[in-house]
């Protein structure tokens, strides 16, 4: 009885991100980018082909965002410290988390754009490397 009282909490906690993450869900099925589903941790870790992001109780990650060889899946490790902080933080956390991350993004696409290569320095800023911490993703040189 107390599991799901504290689940029903956390679910009302992160609603606006369980209400986009349910909205992305449902556009990544209805486009096929969806590859696979699993329920873990009181989240769903949805495979994607291309997308990389959490939404509360939807943890989106891709093959294509793995850095590192010595570990499985951390673009999935990562969005879970991404899933950590949205149940940290709860009804903030698309102001403090979403804004910055996206923020980065952008700024990432921009250099990408600009100067031909990929910005090294996107996961050792605000609020990626605080994903990165809660997520356990760590890089071979630590």
């Amino acid at each position: 009885m107390l599991k799901i009282l504290i689940l029903s909490f956390l679910f009302i906690w992160e609603l606006p991100q369980n209400l986009m993450g349910l909205m992305v869900y449902l556009i990544m099925k209805i486009k096929r980018l969806k590859v696979t589903t699993e329920q873990e941790k009181h989240r769903l870790f949805i495979e994607t082909t291309e997308t990389g992001v959490s939404l509360g109780w939807f943890i989106f990650w891709t093959q294509k965002g793995n850095r590192f060889p010595h570990l499985k899946n951390d673009c999935r490790m990562h969005e879970y410290g991404h899933a950590r902080q949205s149940a940290m933080l709860g009804p903030v956390y698309l102001f403090v988390v979403g804004i910055t991350s996206v923020a980065r993004v952008l700024y990432r696409k921009w250099y990408l754009k600009k100067y031909g290569q990929n910005w090294k320095n996107y996961f050792n800023g605000f609020p990626e490397n605080w994903a990165d911490r809660l997520g356990r993703v760590i890089s071979p040189s630590n």
